[in-house]
Protein backbone atom coordinates (compact mmCIF):
# COMPACT_ATOMS: atom_id res chain seq x y z
CA UNK A 1 0.00 0.00 0.00
CA UNK A 2 1.01 3.93 -0.95
CA UNK A 3 0.94 6.40 1.62
CA UNK A 4 1.95 9.97 1.47
CA UNK A 5 3.10 12.04 4.45
CA UNK A 6 2.91 15.87 3.48
CA UNK A 7 5.27 18.26 5.48
CA UNK A 8 6.40 21.75 5.20
CA UNK A 9 9.19 21.69 2.77
CA UNK A 10 10.38 25.74 3.85
CA UNK A 11 10.50 24.58 7.73
CA UNK A 12 13.73 23.02 8.05
CA UNK A 13 13.37 22.10 11.34
CA UNK A 14 15.38 18.87 12.78
CA UNK A 15 12.58 17.48 14.77
CA UNK A 16 10.08 17.59 12.14
CA UNK A 17 12.42 16.04 9.40
CA UNK A 18 13.71 13.23 12.03
CA UNK A 19 9.50 12.79 12.85
CA UNK A 20 9.00 12.14 9.00
CA UNK A 21 12.11 9.93 8.64
CA UNK A 22 10.77 7.78 11.54
CA UNK A 23 7.20 7.07 10.22
CA UNK A 24 8.46 6.75 6.63
CA UNK A 25 10.84 3.74 8.36
CA UNK A 26 7.74 2.34 11.06
CA UNK A 27 5.98 2.18 7.65
CA UNK A 28 8.48 -0.05 6.11
CA UNK A 29 7.79 -2.69 8.98
CA UNK A 30 4.03 -2.66 7.97
CA UNK A 31 4.32 -3.28 4.33
CA UNK A 32 3.36 0.67 3.56
CA UNK A 33 4.98 2.39 1.05
CA UNK A 34 5.12 5.93 2.78
CA UNK A 35 6.20 9.07 0.59
CA UNK A 36 7.45 11.80 2.39
CA UNK A 37 6.43 14.79 0.36
CA UNK A 38 6.98 18.47 1.03
CA UNK A 39 3.62 20.89 0.55
CA UNK A 40 6.06 22.92 -1.82
CA UNK A 41 6.26 19.61 -4.41
CA UNK A 42 2.54 19.26 -5.06
CA UNK A 43 0.66 22.05 -6.86
CA UNK A 44 -3.15 22.46 -6.07
CA UNK A 45 -5.05 23.36 -9.73
CA UNK A 46 -8.46 23.70 -10.13
CA UNK A 47 -9.32 22.69 -14.09
CA UNK A 48 -11.93 24.68 -16.14
CA UNK A 49 -14.69 22.74 -15.24
CA UNK A 50 -13.73 23.63 -11.40
CA UNK A 51 -12.42 20.10 -10.86
CA UNK A 52 -9.66 19.88 -8.32
CA UNK A 53 -6.55 18.61 -9.35
CA UNK A 54 -2.58 17.93 -8.99
CA UNK A 55 0.81 19.05 -10.75
CA UNK A 56 3.31 17.37 -9.75
CA UNK A 57 6.81 18.22 -8.89
CA UNK A 58 8.12 14.65 -8.66
CA UNK A 59 6.89 11.21 -9.75
CA UNK A 60 4.77 9.99 -7.21
CA UNK A 61 2.31 7.05 -6.40
CA UNK A 62 -1.40 8.06 -5.69
CA UNK A 63 -1.82 7.36 -2.21
CA UNK A 64 -4.70 5.14 -0.43
CA UNK A 65 -4.45 7.85 1.99
CA UNK A 66 -2.49 11.15 3.33
CA UNK A 67 -0.46 11.88 6.65
CA UNK A 68 -0.78 15.71 6.73
CA UNK A 69 2.17 16.53 8.86
CA UNK A 70 1.81 20.13 8.35
CA UNK A 71 -0.66 23.35 8.55
CA UNK A 72 -1.02 24.56 5.34
CA UNK A 73 -4.86 24.12 5.47
CA UNK A 74 -6.01 24.98 2.16
CA UNK A 75 -3.92 22.15 0.41
CA UNK A 76 -5.40 19.59 2.91
CA UNK A 77 -8.55 20.57 1.95
CA UNK A 78 -7.46 20.43 -2.03
CA UNK A 79 -6.52 16.98 -1.27
CA UNK A 80 -10.01 16.16 0.21
CA UNK A 81 -11.60 17.52 -2.81
CA UNK A 82 -9.72 15.47 -4.82
CA UNK A 83 -11.48 12.37 -2.57
CA UNK A 84 -8.08 11.77 -0.60
CA UNK A 85 -8.32 10.29 2.96
CA UNK A 86 -6.38 12.91 4.89
CA UNK A 87 -5.42 12.14 8.49
CA UNK A 88 -5.68 14.81 10.62
CA UNK A 89 -8.56 16.25 8.41
CA UNK A 90 -8.38 20.00 6.95
CA UNK A 91 -10.60 21.06 9.40
CA UNK A 92 -9.38 19.82 12.92
CA UNK A 93 -5.84 21.04 11.48
CA UNK A 94 -7.64 24.79 11.35
CA UNK A 95 -9.45 24.54 14.40
CA UNK A 96 -5.97 23.81 16.19
CA UNK A 97 -3.63 25.52 14.23
CA UNK A 98 -5.40 28.99 15.34
CA UNK A 99 -5.47 28.92 19.11
CA UNK A 100 -8.09 31.70 19.30
CA UNK A 101 -10.36 29.49 17.10
CA UNK A 102 -9.33 26.64 19.43
CA UNK A 103 -10.88 27.67 22.04
CA UNK A 104 -14.19 28.91 20.53
CA UNK A 105 -14.73 25.47 19.13
CA UNK A 106 -13.89 24.10 22.42
CA UNK A 107 -16.41 26.75 23.89
CA UNK A 108 -19.55 25.74 25.41
CA UNK A 109 -18.51 21.72 26.15
CA UNK A 110 -17.91 21.76 29.29
CA UNK A 111 -14.19 21.98 29.01
CA UNK A 112 -12.44 23.75 31.89
CA UNK A 113 -10.02 26.31 29.79
CA UNK A 114 -8.13 29.67 31.31
CA UNK A 115 -10.54 32.54 31.16
CA UNK A 116 -9.44 34.04 27.74
CA UNK A 117 -9.79 37.11 25.92
CA UNK A 118 -9.43 37.20 21.69
CA UNK A 119 -7.70 39.93 19.92
CA UNK A 120 -10.35 42.00 18.10
CA UNK A 121 -9.76 42.81 14.30
CA UNK A 122 -8.13 46.03 13.58
CA UNK A 123 -7.16 47.72 10.09
CA UNK A 124 -4.66 50.29 11.40
CA UNK A 125 -1.91 48.04 12.78
CA UNK A 126 -2.56 50.31 16.10
CA UNK A 127 -5.09 49.15 18.77
CA UNK A 128 -5.08 52.79 20.08
CA UNK A 129 -7.49 52.71 22.80
CA UNK A 130 -6.12 52.11 26.27
CA UNK A 131 -9.48 51.60 27.91
CA UNK A 132 -10.07 48.36 25.99
CA UNK A 133 -6.31 47.13 26.85
CA UNK A 134 -6.77 48.22 30.59
CA UNK A 135 -10.00 46.72 30.47
CA UNK A 136 -8.28 43.46 29.09
CA UNK A 137 -5.86 43.48 31.48
CA UNK A 138 -7.61 44.03 34.62
CA UNK A 139 -10.20 41.39 33.76
CA UNK A 140 -7.62 38.43 34.07
CA UNK A 141 -5.42 39.55 36.97
CA UNK A 142 -2.06 41.05 37.43
CA UNK A 143 0.00 38.92 35.49
CA UNK A 144 -1.24 37.46 32.30
CA UNK A 145 -0.22 35.16 29.22
CA UNK A 146 -0.50 36.47 25.63
CA UNK A 147 0.02 33.86 22.77
CA UNK A 148 0.53 34.86 19.18
CA UNK A 149 -2.87 32.97 17.67
CA UNK A 150 -0.62 30.50 15.22
CA UNK A 151 2.83 29.47 17.17
CA UNK A 152 4.04 26.21 18.12
CA UNK A 153 7.11 24.74 20.47
CA UNK A 154 5.96 26.94 23.60
CA UNK A 155 7.63 29.83 21.12
CA UNK A 156 5.38 33.01 20.37
CA UNK A 157 4.11 32.43 24.26
CA UNK A 158 4.50 36.10 26.88
CA UNK A 159 4.47 36.01 30.54
CA UNK A 160 3.19 39.49 31.30
CA UNK A 161 3.54 40.78 35.20
CA UNK A 162 2.38 44.70 34.75
CA UNK A 163 0.04 46.69 32.84
CA UNK A 164 2.96 48.52 31.24
CA UNK A 165 4.72 45.24 29.69
CA UNK A 166 0.89 44.26 28.82
CA UNK A 167 0.56 47.47 27.03
CA UNK A 168 3.83 47.65 25.08
CA UNK A 169 3.64 44.01 24.37
CA UNK A 170 -0.01 44.26 22.78
CA UNK A 171 1.19 47.61 20.54
CA UNK A 172 4.58 45.26 19.50
CA UNK A 173 1.95 42.68 18.01
CA UNK A 174 -0.80 44.98 16.65
CA UNK A 175 2.07 46.88 14.96
CA UNK A 176 3.03 43.64 12.90
CA UNK A 177 -0.39 42.67 12.29
CA UNK A 178 -0.13 39.28 14.79
CA UNK A 179 -3.37 37.65 15.86
CA UNK A 180 -3.24 36.54 19.65
CA UNK A 181 -5.28 35.66 22.72
CA UNK A 182 -4.65 36.70 26.53
CA UNK A 183 -5.04 34.30 28.93
CA UNK A 184 -4.96 34.53 33.12
CA UNK A 185 -1.84 32.74 34.76
CA UNK A 186 -2.24 29.63 35.72
CA UNK A 187 0.07 30.69 38.64
CA UNK A 188 -0.22 26.79 40.00
CA UNK A 189 0.77 25.23 36.79
CA UNK A 190 4.03 27.52 36.43
CA UNK A 191 6.88 25.74 34.79
CA UNK A 192 4.76 22.28 34.28
CA UNK A 193 2.24 20.65 32.22
CA UNK A 194 1.28 17.04 31.25
CA UNK A 195 0.97 16.22 27.46
CA UNK A 196 -1.44 13.60 26.74
CA UNK A 197 -1.08 11.45 23.04
CA UNK A 198 -4.11 10.46 21.61
CA UNK A 199 -4.87 8.09 18.74
CA UNK A 200 -8.23 7.44 17.72
CA UNK A 201 -10.68 7.62 20.83
CA UNK A 202 -7.95 6.43 23.49
CA UNK A 203 -5.01 7.52 25.78
CA UNK A 204 -1.60 6.11 24.55
CA UNK A 205 0.27 7.53 26.95
CA UNK A 206 0.80 10.60 29.50
CA UNK A 207 3.85 12.82 30.29
CA UNK A 208 4.70 15.08 32.43
CA UNK A 209 6.80 17.85 31.45
CA UNK A 210 8.77 20.32 33.90
CA UNK A 211 11.18 23.36 34.14
CA UNK A 212 12.70 24.78 37.06
CA UNK A 213 13.83 28.03 34.81
CA UNK A 214 10.97 28.49 32.23
CA UNK A 215 7.17 29.58 33.05
CA UNK A 216 6.47 26.93 29.96
CA UNK A 217 7.53 23.19 30.33
CA UNK A 218 7.99 22.55 26.99
CA UNK A 219 10.54 20.19 25.91
CA UNK A 220 11.80 22.44 23.14
CA UNK A 221 11.94 25.16 25.80
CA UNK A 222 14.47 22.89 28.41
CA UNK A 223 11.67 21.11 29.96
CA UNK A 224 12.16 17.76 31.10
CA UNK A 225 9.45 14.85 30.84
CA UNK A 226 8.77 11.35 32.85
CA UNK A 227 5.89 9.00 31.91
CA UNK A 228 2.85 9.43 34.11
CA UNK A 229 -0.79 7.57 34.95
CA UNK A 230 -3.56 10.23 33.93
CA UNK A 231 -5.97 10.72 36.91
CA UNK A 232 -9.58 9.60 35.17
CA UNK A 233 -10.14 13.39 35.38
CA UNK A 234 -7.51 14.33 33.67
CA UNK A 235 -8.25 11.23 30.98
CA UNK A 236 -11.69 12.81 30.19
CA UNK A 237 -11.34 16.21 29.73
CA UNK A 238 -8.23 15.49 27.31
CA UNK A 239 -10.54 12.87 25.62
CA UNK A 240 -13.24 15.32 25.42
CA UNK A 241 -10.90 18.32 24.01
CA UNK A 242 -9.21 15.79 20.89
CA UNK A 243 -12.90 14.30 20.19
CA UNK A 244 -14.93 18.13 20.07
CA UNK A 245 -11.82 19.19 17.46
CA UNK A 246 -12.44 16.00 15.42
CA UNK A 247 -9.37 14.42 15.42
CA UNK A 248 -7.21 11.38 14.65
CA UNK A 249 -4.93 11.82 16.37
CA UNK A 250 -3.25 14.63 18.83
CA UNK A 251 -1.30 15.77 21.94
CA UNK A 252 -3.37 17.46 24.33
CA UNK A 253 -2.21 20.00 26.95
CA UNK A 254 -3.10 19.96 30.58
CA UNK A 255 -2.62 22.18 33.08
CA UNK A 256 -2.76 21.95 37.09
CA UNK A 257 -5.45 24.15 38.17
CA UNK A 258 -6.04 24.76 42.44
CA UNK A 259 -6.05 21.30 43.94
CA UNK A 260 -4.63 19.75 40.82
CA UNK A 261 -7.68 20.38 38.91
CA UNK A 262 -6.84 19.39 35.14
CA UNK A 263 -7.52 22.82 32.86
CA UNK A 264 -6.91 22.69 29.10
CA UNK A 265 -3.72 24.71 28.06
CA UNK A 266 -4.63 23.58 23.86
CA UNK A 267 -4.42 20.59 21.54
CA UNK A 268 -1.80 19.86 18.93
CA UNK A 269 -2.83 18.04 15.56
CA UNK A 270 1.18 17.77 14.17
CA UNK A 271 2.17 16.48 18.12
CA UNK A 272 5.68 15.83 18.30
CA UNK A 273 5.35 12.71 19.79
CA UNK A 274 9.48 11.94 19.87
CA UNK A 275 10.07 12.95 23.48
CA UNK A 276 7.38 10.82 24.41
CA UNK A 277 8.91 7.58 22.27
CA UNK A 278 12.11 7.75 24.03
CA UNK A 279 10.37 7.40 27.56
CA UNK A 280 7.79 5.26 26.40
CA UNK A 281 10.08 3.14 24.56
CA UNK A 282 7.53 1.99 21.76
CA UNK A 283 6.48 3.69 18.63
CA UNK A 284 4.00 5.54 18.99
CA UNK A 285 4.38 6.24 14.73
CA UNK A 286 3.36 2.91 14.46
CA UNK A 287 0.45 3.29 16.70
CA UNK A 288 -0.40 6.42 14.23
CA UNK A 289 -0.03 3.64 10.99
CA UNK A 290 -1.82 1.00 12.61
CA UNK A 291 -5.18 3.41 12.95
CA UNK A 292 -4.65 4.93 9.25
CA UNK A 293 -4.74 1.25 8.28
CA UNK A 294 -7.66 0.26 10.48
CA UNK A 295 -9.56 3.39 8.75
CA UNK A 296 -8.90 2.59 4.95
CA UNK A 297 -9.24 -1.17 4.75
Amino acid sequence: MTGWIIYNGTLNVPKILKLVDSLVEEGKKLNIKLEAVKNAEIIPMYLKNGEAELIYLKKLEEPKFIIFWDKDVLLAKHLEKMGFKVFNSSESIKNCDHKGLMHLVLSNNNISMPRTILSPMIFDYSLNSEDYLVKCYEALGESVIIKESMGSFGMQVYLINNREEFINKVTELNKRNIDFIIQENIKSSFGRDIRVNIIGDKVIGAMLRESEKDFRANISQGGKGRLIDLTVEQELLALKAHKALGLDFSGVDLLFGENNKPILCEVNSNLNFLSFEELWGKSFGRKILEYVLGEVL
